[in-house]
């Protein structure tokens, strides 16, 4: 079961699972819980999701390092264009937001993806295609990367000097959406009741986003619902930079991702699996994608003269996250697991803007 949930992770059954129900007849394809959840938990979950994020820790990512990431980024919205205009023909209708929000996923993570579906208002039909296209292609993408690392050795003789990562990068790793949390140290009740406090924080701060964005403006691509993700994301971040990041390490990560398997859930119940089978057309949009991703990331590395191993991290820091970029750089290097982490946080706050930017283009 471990290998299963390495390579198919929880957030992908979260998603097929209900799918399948749904089909077989077992939930309902449309309910009014649905709804709710899409527009008032996905708020609350970013709020959670990301008011822990420690912005101290993630300027001491190192230089080389943030500029591969960011041309990994770079490289992912390149590829979004290049693969969407070659089989833009193919693709459904619509399917520019689909690709909006497959983007906000492989430079963030899961809550980007579903902050830039629900803000480009991207059909559930879509985004069944898209979630298997994420596990299929990002999934074999690491275990490219794994295998790279037989290759190490030989590019940084011949492209870099020898060199250590920068130990200011690794020295500290900050608190994690479900990962490594300080609240686990303290009691059970006192546990609930700090989890309490961050959720009704939450709740407070989304319904405020809310409120301000049905009073701002509305234009074609611009929602009341696109105002509202980016209200909440860019308030979050800027209150993690004040002592309210505290409630990240009182149990606000944790409520935050099992929102995000909630939402997950609901959107899984409402597709349709005979969206699926325009799987084929979205896998080779998806290959074609990743390729250039890669390319763009390579030629960044051979310019900087990077090591192996930090390209590869940095790739899986955008297209993985803050899980499985950890693996990877640890395949090459042990000191590159905690700069894969670091990465892979710098892409959770990107991606969801990048996500829509690239959505908007496409449009």
């Amino acid at each position: 079961m471990t290998k299963i949930f390495r390579w198919l992770p929880v957030p992908f059954w979260c998603y097929f699972l209900p799918m399948i129900a749904s089909s077989l007849g077992w939930l309902p394809r449309e309910s009014g819980f649905y709804t709710f959840v899409s527009r008032q938990i996905l708020p609350v979950c970013l709020v959670l999701l990301l008011i822990g994020t420690d912005l101290k820790t993630l300027s001491r990512i190192g230089g080389k390092a943030a500029a591969l990431m960011l041309a990994g980024a770079v490289g992912t919205i390149l590829g979004a264009f290049a693969s969407f205009f070659l089989y833009k023909p193919f693709l459904p209708a619509g399917s520019w937001g689909a690709v909006g929000a497959l983007t906000g996923s492989w430079i963030g993570g899961s809550a980007n993806m579903l902050a830039v579906k629900e803000a480009l208002e991207v059909p559930d039909a879509l985004i069944g295609p898209v979630i298997i296209l994420d596990a299929v292609v990002a999934y074999s993408w690491m275990g490219l990367l794994i295998a790279a690392a037989a290759w190490q050795e030989k590019w940084d003789r011949r492209v870099t000097r020898p060199e250590s990562v920068p130990a200011q990068a690794t020295s500290r790793v900050p608190v994690l959406p479900g990962l490594f949390e300080k609240g686990e140290e303290r009691g059970a009740s006192a546990g609930a009741l700090y989890g309490l406090r961050s959720l009704i924080f939450a709740i407070l701060l989304s319904w405020i986003a809310q409120r301000t964005a049905g009073r701002l403006p509305i234009f074609p691509g611009f929602t009341a619902s696109t105002w509202t993700v980016v209200l909440v994301t860019t308030a979050a971040l800027a209150l993690a930079a004040t002592p309210l990041r505290r409630l990240g390490e009182s149990g606000a990560s944790r409520i935050g991702t099992w929102a995000l398997y909630l939402l997950l859930v609901t959107i899984g119940a409402r597709a349709d699996l005979r969206a699926v089978l325009t799987a084929p057309v979205f896998l080779l949009l998806g290959l074609t994608w990743i390729a250039v991703h890669g390319l763009v990331l390579l030629a960044a590395g051979y310019f900087c003269r990077a090591p192996l191993g930090l390209i590869a991290t940095a790739s899986q820091a955008n297209i993985g996250g803050v899980v499985s970029a950890p693996m990877v750089g640890a395949s090459y290097s042990k000191e590159l697991a905690g700069l894969g982490l670091l990465m892979a946080v710098l892409g959770n706050i990107l991606g969801t803007y990048l996500g829509l930017m690239t959505g908007w283009a496409l449009r």
